[in-house]
């Protein structure tokens, strides 16, 4: 503000005592003009000098836009309503379309929450379409064995609503460590793609291929891309088109990081054995937990809680969400755990025979855990 008269006044003098003069004239008359402000008005003056505020009224405003959000998936952006404001994040990603003619589209992306807000936006992208019921029958055989009886109305009710609303399944191409900044790189497909009848997409496999999966299979359009865990919190960075080129860092670096990632799990599953008094772990072995029995293999979980003969299915409430499951019987908490990572709620289901309830679950990235709960709570 006196910059220049202080400069013509103290010309000759050092520097730093220049500046140091400039410094205390500014404060004073700072001080002095804050003082005098209204509340509104010292908000105003604070921002205007690059200090971050967010008022009560401003969070509960965001608070509003986040629960009247709706996505506009042909445009692929949020539309807000009046007077909400804009997204604040923003993120590049790439469609890989089922027919191999059409290009790759790199497409801007936006999302209001620090997580991986693809599991939300790609849904009406996937919305649509209807589930064939011979080809869900044949695909709930070959995952559950031929025994499983032919699916009701009730089982083709809740795939038609999958179908219909859109559901996103995640597959792992390269997870999150240290030689990658803690980046996966993810694709999003559609949950029942297979079911609709969409054309296989060979593009998606063949990448999935050059990251070490030989036998992935996906079906219509997916889309690409890249999540951050680390700095907390978890947050969606851009995947742009040119990282589908064939000489991509991260890429040709996928084949080494998963064999990585896979050894590391396996050393801490070993770890955690021996901890135990066991010897090295076996993904298929059952193992104990406090009041339950659980086991595994590279998508799925099991648990087994034994309860009494008398009890039946009026008497137990069973809950599932991503990251926590409960088991109540007869009012009371069996069992009530924090997962070591997510499962997908919507494929969960459970049964009850002659005093023992199985709980099956769908991870939602495949891979073996080390533990069926976090740390924190294994090691309480």
């Amino acid at each position: 503000r006196k910059m220049a008269d202080t400069t013509a006044a103290h010309a000759g003098e050092d520097t730093e005592k220049m500046l140091e003069d400039y410094k205390k004239d500014v404060a004073e008359t700072d001080k002095d003009e804050y003082a005098n402000l209204s509340s509104d008005e010292k908000t105003a003056w604070l921002r205007s000098k690059g200090v971050f505020i967010e008022t009560v009224e401003e969070r509960k405003a965001a608070a509003e836009a986040r629960k009247n959000k709706k996505f506009d998936g042909a445009a692929g952006i949020y539309d807000i309503r009046p007077g909400m404001p804009p997204p604040p994040l923003s993120f590049k990603y790439v469609r890989v379309p089922c027919d191999d003619s059409v290009a790759f589209e790199e497409i801007q992306g936006f999302g209001y929450d620090a997580c991986d807000n693809f599991l939300e936006m790609l849904k009406p992208k996937f919305a649509g379409g209807n589930v064939d019921s011979d080809k869900a029958q044949r695909a709930a055989m070959q995952h559950l064995g031929n025994s499983v009886p032919t699916l009701g109305d009730k089982g083709m009710s809740t795939l038609a609503d999958a179908a219909e609303d859109g559901a996103v399944e995640v597959f792992a191409l390269v997870r999150p460590a240290a030689s990658n900044k803690h980046t996966g790189v993810y694709i999003y497909l559609d949950e029942v793609g297979m079911l609709k009848g969409l054309r296989p997409n060979r593009r998606a496999s063949g990448i999935a291929k050059t990251c070490g999966f030989d036998d992935a299979q996906f079906f219509g359009d997916v889309f690409m891309g890249r999540v951050q865990v680390t700095p907390s919190p978890t947050h969606n960075i851009d995947f742009c088109a040119n990282d589908l080129d064939s000489g991509a860092r991260w890429l040709k670096a996928a084949t080494t990081e998963n064999y990585d990632y896979n050894m590391g799990m396996r050393q801490i599953s070993d770890t955690m054995a021996e901890m135990r008094g066991g010897g090295a772990a076996d993904d298929d072995a059952e193992k104990e937990g406090e009041g339950y029995k659980w086991s595994q293999d590279g998508d799925d979980l099991e648990i087994s809680v034994e309860v009494e003969a008398d009890v039946t299915k009026k008497d137990l409430k069973i809950s599932f969400g991503q990251e926590k499951i409960s088991v109540k019987v007869k009012g009371d908490t069996k069992v009530e755990l924090t997962l070591f990572d997510k499962i997908r709620p919507d494929e969960c289901n459970w049964t009850l025979s002659k005093g023992k309830l199985t709980l099956t679950m769908e991870k939602q990235v495949s891979g073996s855990w080390p533990n069926i709960v976090r740390w924190s709570e294994s090691t309480s």
